[in-house]
């Protein structure tokens, strides 16, 4: 009997045993598991260049002059956007954080750049090259590091703000829908559906506000159309035509009320459809991105504005002497037809883009 119940003791003290380190072993994969969580500090940011490290020593430290050519913004949907000189570069970002909050892992997706080459010094060429080896990152003082594997350098970046701004206070001017979604009335989950936008679609940004936790965007149709609500990370900054994402007021419209322009030339135009296109003069005020005002003057001796969003036409300067007339548009081939009542003009792509 006491054979018997030493051998169960010790199956008991066995089964005990195990399950202890079972328990510990599941605690320190917790514990690994919870080391690292999203970081949510660099949602929504937009960064300089100021500095490169490298770990070489015959190139050191190199100092960025131009460090407002060497823009990182880094959206909540992870989606990563970017001036590098003269390149502009879309790809994805994601970043686990640390204990302390202010370092972690780092890593882009591969990144597309257009333009195959800009003016030197070619900091972009050396960034895009080395973007996959960044694996960690420090915030400190307003300032993101950004490390390489293998102590191959250090990217020091100069915090500039919160992306979810209106354009007046240096936000996008449009966002882009990536996927189907929903307009809401109100900034809220459960408010009334105003309409459904689909893939593709580009939007005003009329200003975004968080709100329990949630960033809403006041947002309508480019050009109008219904106002109303939709979640930021159910948008993404619109990519402009010439690859540019544009940040900013425009002022291509005040400007060209001043007959401040960047370029002048004719351009295509009729008043009278059983006659041929003539010649009108014309200069043009842009502010990028295919946002621009081109003043065309009439043989009246007035001007006829034509304003640009995204490089489509979306208005005139029309009144109601000549009952507000709408404005009918195609593109053939690279040209910009443009019809206002008896009034016809053809606008090269290139006038509104330059280049």
């Amino acid at each position: 009997m006491h054979k018997i119940t030493s051998i169960f003791l010790v199956k008991l003290s066995l089964v005990l045993l195990i399950t202890f380190f079972c328990f510990l072993n599941e605690r320190l994969i917790a514990q690994q598991s919870n080391q690292f969580s999203d970081d949510l500090s660099l949602y929504g940011t937009s960064w300089k260049l100021v500095e490169i490290e490298s770990m070489s020593d015959e190139v050191g430290t190199l100092n960025i002059e131009n460090s407002s050519s060497y823009i990182m913004d880094l959206w909540p949907d992870g989606n990563v956007t970017m001036q590098l000189n003269c390149k502009f570069v879309n790809g994805n970002w994601q970043a686990k954080t640390a204990a302390d909050g202010k370092s972690g892992t780092f890593e882009f997706s591969p990144l597309a750049a257009t333009l195959p080459s800009c003016p030197p010094p070619a900091y972009d060429e050396r960034f895009l090259s080395q973007a996959e080896f960044v694996r960690g990152f420090i915030i400190k003082d307003d300032q993101l590091y950004l490390s390489l594997m293998a102590d191959g350098g250090i990217y020091r970046w100069e915090f500039t703000g919160s992306l979810i701004r209106t354009p007046e206070e240096g936000g996008p001017q449009n966002w882009i829908i990536p996927s189907e979604t929903d307009l809401l009335k109100e900034p809220d989950a459960s408010a009334p559906v105003v309409m459904t936008y689909t893939e593709g679609m580009i939007l005003d940004n009329l200003g975004c506000q968080e709100l329990s936790s949630d960033i809403w965007c006041d947002a309508q149709e480019l050009g109008g159309g219904p106002r109303g609500f939709v979640q930021a990370n159910n948008l993404r900054p619109a990519i402009s035509p010439d690859g540019s994402i544009f940040k900013g007021p425009d002022h291509s419209a005040m400007r060209a009320g001043k007959d401040d322009f960047d370029a002048s030339g004719t351009v295509a135009c009729s008043f009278n459809s059983d006659k041929p296109m003539g010649k009108c003069n014309y200069g043009v005020s842009r502010s990028g991105g295919g946002y621009a005002t081109v003043a065309i003057l009439k043989p009246d001796g007035n001007k006829r504005f034509i304003y640009f969003q995204m490089g489509i036409p979306i208005g005139a300067n029309t009144s109601q002497a000549n009952g507000y007339p709408s404005l009918k548009t195609e593109i053939k081939e690279d040209r910009h037809i443009i019809l206002l009542n008896n009034e016809t003009y053809e606008i090269p792509g290139a006038v509104v883009l330059g280049g």
